[in-house]
């Protein structure tokens, strides 16, 4: 009996740490999309003096960065653009402080919320001094909580800087700045 007992336990022993080939089929698949990233477009658009010109070309620079949700890229065209300004001659006082708020933000939706006074106030300076070619007010109903933002655009087809990659092609144009 004992030699059984021993015979079965050694039986039970061997099924329980049996291993059994298990066929599994592994799927890998590796994402091999790339997020488009949204560059801009040439200014066609001409201005009265080169320091006017810079100053729209460093706020195309900034649109671009916000449009595709890059702070940091913001935070550089905020920083270049400051620079720009303080080559103007004029009152640029407004114009300073809200592009040294979008420098110093380190939080898109904040640097979004200050580019929507810096439109303002960009689009008083290009209409004063564009001599040729045309620009494109654009703007999103839905930013904000429906209360809505402008920008300005080198180019009809909307990318919106307040949604990025989210509604990236939310808005209309508004009007054209010729």
């Amino acid at each position: 009996m004992k030699k059984l007992v021993i015979a079965s336990s050694v039986l039970v022993l061997l099924a329980c740490g049996e291993k059994k080939a298990k066929s599994e089929t592994v799927s890998v698949s590796a994402d091999t999309t790339q997020e488009e990233v949204y560059t801009g477009s040439e200014r066609e658009a001409q201005f009265e003096n080169e320091q006017v010109a810079q100053v729209y070309d460093d706020y195309n620079l900034l649109k671009v960065a916000l449009v595709n949700t890059d702070a940091e890229a913001a935070k550089a065209a905020a920083s270049k653009m400051l620079e720009s300004i303080k080559a103007l001659e004029g009152d640029t006082a407004d114009l300073l402080v809200t592009a040294q708020d979008i420098a110093a933000a380190t939080d898109v939706n904040i640097q979004r919320a200050r580019f929507e006074e810096l439109t303002a106030e960009v689009k008083s300076l290009v209409e004063a001094n564009i001599t040729s070619g045309s620009l494109y007010y654009q703007y999103c109903p839905m930013a904000f909580d429906g209360k809505g933002a402008y920008w300005i655009s080198n180019e009809e087809k909307v990318y919106n800087p307040y949604f990025g990659d989210v509604m990236l092609n939310c808005g209309t144009i508004d009007s054209k700045i010729e």
